[in-house]
């Protein structure tokens, strides 16, 4: 199998000012954390450095990546991540903070045959003019409103420098870095819903081909299920990523919405 090379690299909280109040100092330590989370996108982020430096574009177009966020990591943390092939053709990936303990883990798969979702399963919705606040009510199973972002070189490179991406690859070729595309299934979420401070959890994502910069780039959303546990708000829901017509991430999302004072 293809080694995968460990991966050092400082954690970021790259913009404390979000819609996601979790992401400032105060109102993070209101719900027992140390500080501003650093978010879940740009964890995962850093976690398709050691695929892309293997494969390349090849990742980009086949790869799959199913993270979990265990612990907090907060800014300025130095995290190691290391992978170990697992027998079957996939790796265990472990994102672990200053103190070895682990805060994020992964399964990944290095490239496989390009899959082609059915788009037409993701129709495209209008997202609502004044996102209604999030609960059981509006987030019940079905569309959400499709999000659209236009990415060029400019805001490309800012985010390479942002989450302090060392591959070239991106920079030589023009392409869309995959944590971006992330941040867009994100905005899924806070554009259809008003919703307070909120823990991104988990996500499967299945790299489907790469998009090049300029880009105007589409994110459909389905929610798929919604649950209260813990007093916790969760809720589930798939996202297709297209730029222009073509499909390029697809994404089983999965967040803390409301979140138990």
């Amino acid at each position: 199998m293809t080694a995968l090379a460990p991966y050092r690299v400082r954690a970021r909280n790259i913009d404390p000012d979000a819609d996601n109040e979790i992401h400032d100092d105060a109102v993070a330590r209101r719900f027992g954390f140390a500080g501003a989370l650093v978010p879940g996108v740009e964890l995962f982020a850093y976690l398709t450095h050691p695929l892309v430096a293997a494969w390349a574009e090849q990742w980009l177009t086949g790869g799959r990546l199913d993270v979990r966020f265990r612990r907090p990591v907060y800014d300025g943390d130095d995290v190691l991540i290391e992978a170990e092939p697992t027998g079957d053709g996939s790796y265990t990936l472990t994102l672990a903070g200053p103190d070895r303990t682990t805060r994020a883990t992964a399964q990944a798969h290095g490239p496989g045959p390009r899959l082609s979702p059915d788009i037409a399963s993701y129709p495209v919705t209008a997202l609502p003019p004044d996102p209604p606040p999030a609960s059981a009510e509006t987030l019940r199973l079905g569309p959400l409103g499709t999000v659209e972002e236009w990415i060029d070189d400019e805001t490309n490179l800012r985010y390479l420098d942002a989450v302090t991406e060392p591959l070239t690859l991106y920079r030589d070729r023009g392409l869309v870095h995959p944590g971006l595309l992330l941040r867009l299934v994100n905005a899924v979420l806070f554009r259809n819903v008003a919703v307070g401070p909120w823990i991104h959890t988990a996500s499967t994502c299945q790299l489907l081909a790469p998009a090049s910069v300029p880009a105007r780039l589409s994110a459909r959303g389905i929610v798929t299920d919604r649950y209260d546990r813990n007093g916790n708000g969760w809720v589930h829901y798939d996202a297709l990523i297209l730029c222009g017509d073509t499909a390029i991430m697809q994404v089983a999302h999965t967040a803390i919405y409301a979140l138990n004072r």
